[in-house]
């Protein structure tokens, strides 16, 4: 029935919004150290930071696709791929822009933290970390949003959520509940992406506040 297969289609979704949430999370968790590693004058020397930056942009360079077959290969068919194919993706985007946002800060409360006796994990803890946390909170949000999209595409090969009812639905000709699932997808993009610019917005102004 119609009902039914709305319901399906919900959880479905859900599923699909939990892969982006869960596959985003883990990433960020995972680049915010080896941001620090590859930030300049923050981890190590210049080896660990060429090493750290060039396993980024190894990671970067294949697609989200890509990674969700190669996780279909090891872990099977099913939502645990696509998590771990999103966030595998993310790592490498994220180590970038973190170790970016790093370098940028103000050393001067670094600084302050090492001169008053604090050794480099004090420094990164209460000289750094504060001043990009609103910064890096901002990108984790932006691509939570845009990994909604990609996690409807990565159910399509099999990797849970939505994306497999979509291509069912197109292989059978069924447009009517395609139209569905394609509008129930936008709509919950839109209401991500409303509420997760509003909290940028909040986490910029907070910090152009402090600064």
């Amino acid at each position: 029935s119609a009902g039914g297969h709305a319901i399906v289609f919900f959880k479905s979704l859900g599923e699909t919004v939990a892969i982006a949430f869960l596959g985003t999370l883990l990433a960020a968790v995972i680049a915010l150290p080896l941001g620090f590693m590859a930030a300049q004058g923050m981890i190590g020397g210049a080896v660990l930071r060429f090493l750290t930056r060039r396993f980024s942009d190894t990671i970067r360079g294949i697609d989200t696709l890509i990674w969700a077959l190669i996780w279909i290969n090891v872990v099977g068919l099913g939502p645990f791929a696509g998590v771990l194919a999103i966030m595998t993706s993310d790592i490498g985007s994220f180590t970038k822009l973190f170790s970016e946002a790093i370098e940028a800060t103000d050393r001067r409360p670094a600084e302050g933290v090492t001169s008053t006796g604090g050794n480099r994990l004090h420094m990164m803890r209460f000289g750094v970390l504060p001043q990009v946390m609103p910064v890096l909170i901002s990108q984790t949000l932006y691509y939570f949003e845009s990994n909604t999209r990609s996690a409807t595409i990565i159910g399509i090969v099999g990797a849970g959520g939505i994306g497999l009812h979509l291509a069912e639905m197109i292989r059978t000709y069924e447009w009517d509940r395609v139209a569905f699932i394609i509008l129930m997808i936008l709509a919950t993009v839109a209401i991500i992406d409303f509420f997760s610019s509003r909290l940028r917005t909040r986490l910029i102004g907070s910090r152009r506040a402090e600064a």
